[in-house]
């Protein structure tokens, strides 16, 4: 008995201090915590260096709250870009020739029915741009511009002004227009060589007649081609929601310079935009102030050489098509291929070598897949019937790009 109450003191001896241990443990790490608000200690700082708050890299604008600061950059871009951004109002006359058989065409002799029978009406436009100097020089579109008789200016806060074009260019769809003003709001460019894929941008525009929209997105993918771009793949996409009516704006980085210039938008897509990269804006500028175009090398874009539309409801039922899609000839360029091969204005394309064609985009991407001396084959709607016309593409003259 005696051995067994030894062994049973030196067990309760033992589970004394385990007990004790745990307990002064215990206490130890409760104090420890409480001062540092259940954390780790961070480990000092060395000598020179500042100890600066943990935050996503996107967001980080100079706060500590990421969403406000995101906000406030948003903010302050708006801020620095609207100011400068304009609205463009256009108007232009559009003339339509009669729908007549072509034996009294031939009759009375080409041109005489287009002349005597033609209808007219004045085509209002709008678009978009952005002042580039103080002194009223302003970048836009050429498809926003061309053919335009008269040009308005819209500045914010209401200003208008007449203005004149100085220098365009149909290859790369710039134009530079000029307004009798002085000490203007004016964006910086920036650097469209080293864009990267997601990066953050905005647009500015006027969508749908809607003043200074602001829009969000990133950079979707780079060099990218459509149809009027004559396929060499230089283009910003982007899904910063660009709509009709901000062709010509700005396209703009968080700092708020122009990297690009809203171009187009593709019309079975949703935010699926394309803008032309700044920097063929900086290395054509001059030549288009000074030359008023732009002389390009390449000889060897094929032509056409027709002025067209979009085949749409209210021409269906005027003309009592059978038919919804097409691309409309409302002129043909005169000595051009299409008017060598006897295409008449008020013809409807249907289909370019049996492949149908829904819209002048696509008829301009399938021309400008061809080459020149390519002989295709266009299928027309004409005096209730189709008719099948031969053509052979030319390389487009210089005065035509």
């Amino acid at each position: 008995m005696g051995r067994l109450s030894q062994r049973s003191q030196k067990l309760l001896t033992l589970l004394f201090v385990i007990i004790a241990t745990s307990l002064i443990t215990a206490a130890f790490m409760l104090t420890f915590n409480g001062r540092e608000g259940n954390s780790l200690p961070a480990p000092a700082a060395k000598s020179g260096e500042e100890q600066l708050p943990i935050q996503h890299a996107a967001f980080n604008f100079g706060g500590n709250d990421s969403a406000s600061s995101w906000e406030n950059a948003i903010i302050n871009v708006h801020k620095k870009v609207a100011p400068a951004v304009v609205y463009i109002d256009t108007e232009r006359t559009v003339r339509t020739s009669p729908i007549v058989p072509d034996f009294f065409r031939e009759f009375f002799g080409p041109g005489f029915f287009d002349f005597y029978g033609q209808r007219e009406y004045k085509q209002q436009g709008t678009g978009s741009g952005f002042l580039i100097r103080p002194d009223g020089y302003i970048v836009t579109n050429y498809h926003v511009i061309q053919n335009a008789e008269k040009i308005t200016v819209n500045l914010k806060g209401g200003k208008k002004y007449d203005a004149k074009v100085v220098g365009s260019d149909r290859k790369y769809d710039l134009a530079i227009l000029k307004i009798d003003a002085k000490n203007l709001p004016y964006l910086e460019m920036g650097d469209s060589d080293h864009l990267q894929i997601g990066q953050w941008v905005v647009a500015v525009g006027n969508p749908y007649g809607l003043h200074e929209t602001v829009t969000i997105g990133i950079i979707s993918a780079l060099n990218r081609s459509i149809s009027n771009s004559n396929e060499e793949g230089y283009l910003i996409q982007t899904d910063a929601a660009i709509n009709p009516g901000n062709s010509g704006g700005p396209l703009v980085n968080l700092k708020g310079e122009v990297i690009g210039i809203n171009e187009a938008i593709l019309s079975n897509a949703q935010n699926i935009g394309f803008a032309i990269p700044i920097k063929i804006l900086k290395d054509n500028l001059n030549t288009l102030i000074n030359e008023g175009k732009i002389t390009h090398k390449d000889s060897t874009v094929p032509w056409l050489g027709i002025y067209m539309q979009d085949v749409n409801e209210d021409m269906t039922e005027y003309f009592k098509l059978p038919f919804k899609t097409g691309v409309y000839v409302g002129r043909v360029v005169e000595g051009s291929p299409a008017a060598k091969a006897g295409l008449l204005p008020q013809d409807i394309i249907t289909q370019v070598n049996q492949t149908p064609v829904k819209s002048g985009d696509e008829l301009a991407a399938m021309i400008q897949k061809m080459k020149v001396g390519e002989a295709i084959s266009l299928l027309v709607w004409r005096n209730n019937q189709f008719k099948k016309i031969d053509v052979t593409l030319e390389a487009k003259p210089e005065d035509q790009r």
